[in-house]
């Protein structure tokens, strides 16, 4: 008999109990999700007892839920490592994690259903999905290069990573922070580098890069996909455009360097990132300015 793979839900987040209710609350019609692993990280207790309580419904809805509860902030990379390791311990080699943030809201189980026919196919490790923006965030909004081809040449051209989350499904380099992956994976050393600070940029490129490194594909599947609240309040990644800027400039050095990558490809998405932070003013000017006066 073929084995059935369960499918988990990992969910970080930080001070959004709110929020992550109505994320979790969003699966409860699910026919294919078998359970959560939330890494909650609170400010206070108050803010604590919002997530205990969902967690509750959670259960009573017949999931099966393994949580971490903190009080004190861990940080995104860290966050989403205790996720991963909850994962490889009690998940099965065949299991699925679907890897969310606490602000997507499910879009319901045939957003799913491609992610199980792609992980049927051992040499594909990563399944990426289309976050689908239900606003547009006023600091430092999420930008995609949906022109068919484009995006993933520029990439190479580059090596400053632009997606393209419409055209699909495709092989890619590099795919979308949500994401679909078999536990086994886990088992071969595949983490987030902790040494990606602030807003986490680049620790989903550099999972990818690692997974890819282990001889896998990655698939950009837009069928597969989610809704994206985009709230900019709490959360491990929310921070004012100076502060983004900086990490930007910060954590994208250190990948780069991590890599290898040649000094032409560095020029280049240097280039494009002063560009960017011009076209959004001083604080994300002034954020760069401190980035490569900080010792890297």
């Amino acid at each position: 008999m073929p084995i059935i793979s369960k499918i988990f839900v990992g969910i970080p987040s930080y001070n959004r109990g709110r929020i992550f209710y109505y994320c979790v609350k969003s699966f409860v019609k699910s026919k294919l999700i078998k359970g959560f692993i939330p890494v909650i990280d609170v400010s206070s207790d108050i803010e604590k007892e919002f997530y205990v309580q969902a967690l509750k419904e959670l259960v009573d809805k017949g999931f099966e839920v393994i949580y971490d509860v903190n009080v004190g902030r861990r940080g995104s990379t860290r966050a989403r490592n205790l996720v991963l390791d909850i994962a490889e311990k009690n998940l099965g080699s065949k299991d699925i994690i679907l890897l969310y943030d606490d602000d997507y809201i499910y879009a319901g189980d045939k957003s799913v259903i491609p992610v199980l026919y792609w992980l049927k196919n051992g040499e594909v490790g990563v399944v990426g999905g289309r976050v689908i923006n239900l606003r547009k965030r006023k600091v430092d909004p999420d930008f995609a290069l949906n022109i068919p081809y484009l995006a993933d040449a520029l990439t190479r051209l580059t090596g400053f990573i632009l997606l393209n989350t419409k055209h699909g499904s495709r092989y890619v380099d590099y795919t979308t922070p949500l994401m679909a992956l078999r536990t086994e994976i886990l088992s071969k050393g595949v983490r987030y580098d902790e040494r990606y600070g602030g807003i986490g940029y680049r620790e989903e490129s550099d999972l990818q890069k690692q997974i890819k490194k282990l001889g896998y594909e990655i698939v950009f599947e837009p069928m597969f996909h989610t809704y994206h609240l985009a709230i900019e309040s709490g959360g491990n990644r929310y921070s004012d455009l100076e502060d983004r800027m900086y990490w930007k400039w910060k954590n994208h050095t250190y990948f780069m360097n991590k890599w290898r990558y040649p000094l032409r490809k560095k020029i280049l998405s240097y280039v494009i990132l002063i560009l960017y932070a011009l076209l959004n003013g001083a604080p994300a000017v002034k954020g760069i300015v401190k980035a490569t006066r900080a010792r890297q």
